[in-house]
């Protein structure tokens, strides 16, 4: 009896884990509650809303009713401001560009919706290439289990290192995503900054996958003596904007990652490497950076190149500002 029950539990074990990574966790949207304490130069930001989403990788096989109960969420949470951190497609590909303006068309903010791209917005889409270089990745290596198994290569065989191919040169951003978001709420903020009534100013940058983070261009018209927010998609960028000013920066990209196993501390730190970011520590939470007197938060994003999650629900992110004398 004891061997049948032993044999009844492994074979069952995985079987109920891949139900519910496959089904049932993707749609378990969750809401990040954070808040920013503010200094009293700050302070005229209290009580202020900001949304950020990240990563939602639409293709046809995202759910309707997965977008709607976004939408809903979103809309319950009342956001003064509302930011999406690059990802909104997926390999480049603009699947079902109608889908996607009635999902963002459904989504406000009275301040201001804006973005920023991520390394799928570009018209090739870019990542690691199976000698952990970033590149363009050809359409024939774009298969989800092929890019699975060189991500798992990567992570435990290969640098993961910021090491852009030889041949490798800055993308352009996906055209027939740009025009999609010009029918929607959203401005596109690549390597932008933007003043909201003598509030505060939002910076978006151009991904670094992408051979895009320009923030030199992107501060160009930054108000020093205003607090700023940051969208930026990879997280391991944090380190190129030390000589940068703003408060708070947002970013994706790693998924959280999507598969993880937060115990015990070995499996965590391998899952953390398959983000494939250089500092794998920063997959997904909020850090703070007391030099820069900076925070980073990290979302995991809604989506990815298969709706697949374990211990990684998909997020929405809202944070408070908050001054208390």
């Amino acid at each position: 009896m004891g061997f049948t029950a032993s044999l009844t539990a492994i074979v069952t074990a995985p079987v109920l884990a891949w139900v519910w990574a496959n089904h049932l966790e993707p749609n378990l949207l969750k809401v990040t509650h954070l808040s920013w304490k503010l200094p009293r130069k700050f302070a005229h930001l209290h009580g202020l809303r900001l949304v950020q989403i990240s990563d939602l990788h639409l293709t046809q096989s995202t759910p309707d009713a997965f977008l709607k109960k976004i939408s809903r969420k979103i809309s319950s949470l009342s956001p003064d401001i509302l930011v999406f951190t690059g990802d909104f497609i997926c390999r480049a590909k603009v699947e079902t560009p109608d889908r996607l303006k009635t999902f963002l068309c459904s989504l406000n903010a009275p301040l201001g919706c804006f973005a920023c791209l991520g390394n799928h917005d570009y018209a090739t889409y870019v990542s690691r290439d199976i000698h952990g270089k970033i590149n363009t990745i050809p359409i024939t290596s774009c298969r989800p289990l092929k890019r699975a198994l060189i991500s798992v290569y990567q992570s435990l065989l290969s640098s993961s290192r910021n090491e852009f191919a030889d041949t490798f040169n800055p993308q352009t951003p996906n055209p027939h995503l740009v025009n999609a978001l010009q029918d929607t709420p959203f401005q596109l903020l690549h390597n932008q900054s933007v003043t909201l009534s003598d509030m505060v100013n939002i910076v978006g940058l151009g991904d670094f996958f992408a051979k895009q983070f320009d923030p030199k261009k992107a501060f160009t018209n930054y108000n020093p003596t205003l607090p700023g927010i940051i969208l930026s998609h990879n997280p391991d960028t944090i380190h190129l904007l030390k000589d940068y000013p703003g408060d708070v920066v947002f970013s994706g990209h790693s998924h959280g990652p999507q598969i993880s196993l937060p115990w015990p501390k070995f499996a965590k730190a391998i899952t953390n490497r398959l983000s494939g970011l250089e500092n794998p520590e920063l997959t997904r939470g909020l850090f703070s950076f007391p030099q820069e007197k900076r925070l980073l938060y990290v979302n995991r994003g809604l989506g990815g190149w298969k709706r697949l999650r374990f211990f990684s629900p998909p997020e929405i992110c809202i944070m408070r500002c908050l001054y208390e004398p």
